[in-house]
């Protein structure tokens, strides 16, 4: 099964503590200093400046529920704030707890994952104190790119095919502090892309060009494929979404104990019609 195979890569590399017991060992996420010292330094405004532009489609951004200001006009003002929340509370975690990089996955598929890293990436983007990134990696099932109706410049998974560098993966949508990469082209092999270097080289890229970023990475569902384990000891947080009336007791359960030797910073219940207080459990 992928879980077990993915669970087998991770022992290999160290992630996880081999059969004898102990507390997991978790890979430094962070490049070490003299490394970030050695990347390259551009103003991060020039940079992303520097990033090719592209143009939302607005019908596709209405018919997902993108909240983009400007392009949808039925802007759910209660989801927004539930956004706000969620946006205030990791800001204080990346504050106090020096976080940068939240992996956002599922349970199953269709409960609502790409819809929330990518709005929530739109209400991060609003802080000028803190530059968002939005990587998609469930690379098999690409969907933020659709979301917004756009085709990239270039695809993400180019970069981890070794055909394109970091610095040309992203893309902009006119928004302030907020650069984009994602893929229209599914690929079979998501797993084996992600299992080498190519995910460190590039949050070190992007740890270059801001001291205080914010990475948000959209994945596949943990109980469909192993990405989102291969993914979790490289990040500092897991995101995990549920959506009420779809995702079943057994099915959180289950991901969650895939995902219990990695620092899970909270579920986010999507679809909810309880007050927004209760959108966020936070952990």
């Amino acid at each position: 099964m992928v879980i077990e195979r993915a669970l087998e890569k991770l022992r290999q590399a160290g992630a996880l503590q081999s059969a004898g017991g102990g507390p997991p060992v978790q890979p430094e996420t962070r490049p070490p200093r003299d490394v970030r010292q050695a990347a390259p330094q551009p103003v991060l405004a020039q940079a992303i400046a520097g990033y090719p532009r592209v143009e939302v489609d607005p019908g596709a951004v209405a018919q997902h529920r993108i909240m983009i200001p400007g392009t949808s006009p039925d802007v759910n003002e209660r989801a927004a704030a539930a956004y706000r929340m969620i946006r205030t509370r990791l800001r204080h975690l990346c504050r106090t707890e020096n976080l940068q990089t939240f992996a956002i996955t599922s349970p199953a598929a269709d409960e609502g994952k790409s819809v929330t890293a990518l709005n929530l990436a739109l209400s991060a983007a609003r802080d000028p104190s803190q530059t968002t990134f939005l990587l998609d990696l469930d690379l098999r099932n690409p969907s933020i790119c659709k979301y917004l109706g756009v085709r990239p410049p270039r695809e993400l998974v180019n970069y981890f095919r070794g055909e394109i560098s970091a610095a040309e993966v992203f893309f902009t949508i006119g928004i302030p502090n907020l650069a984009i990469a994602g893929s229209c082209t599914p690929s079979e092999q998501a797993s084996e892309l992600m299992s080498a270097g190519e995910l460190e080289a590039l949050l070190i890229y992007i740890r270059g060009i801001s001291s205080n970023p914010l990475v948000l990475i959209d994945l596949p569902p943990v109980l469909v494929t192993d990405e989102a384990l291969l993914v979790a000891p490289r990040v500092d947080a897991t995101l995990l979404v549920v959506a009420e009336g779809k995702t079943r007791r057994d099915s959180l359960e289950r991901a969650q104990k895939i995902l219990a030797d990695f620092r899970c910073a909270g579920v986010i219940l999507n679809g909810s019609t309880e007050p927004i207080e209760s959108y966020y459990e936070y952990g």
